[in-house]
């Protein structure tokens, strides 16, 4: 095969998979077909266009780490969490451990 034939099968190829318009009405047999698209038109130039606003964050996490009030406050509330439920374990395996038995 020369490369004639080759880029006229590939062209043919492509252009065979590449649907007809989607918003045109008048790529449809049938008027039904057609009114049916027109709804699918109309519903799709409703929908908004642009990019979509910023989104704004409340309560937590804008006090604590957007913006200009940002700070070090979530990272010392984990730290002290970790702190109290390690305690916690700790005391409940010391009580466990010397439960019937004299303290060292």
């Amino acid at each position: 095969m020369n490369a004639g034939t080759v880029a006229r099968r590939a062209y043919s190829t492509a252009r065979a998979a590449i649907p007809p318009t989607i918003g045109s009405t008048k790529a449809i047999g049938s008027p039904k077909d057609a009114a049916r698209m027109a709804k699918v038109v109309n519903f799709y130039k409703g929908l908004p266009s642009g990019p979509a606003p910023a989104a704004r964050s409340t309560g937590y996490q804008a006090r604590n780490f957007d913006g200009k009030n940002s700070n070090m406050t979530p990272v010392f509330q984990v730290i002290g969490g970790v702190f109290l439920l390690s305690y916690t374990i700790d005391y409940q395996f010391h009580l466990k451990h010397h439960k019937n038995v004299a303290h060292h």
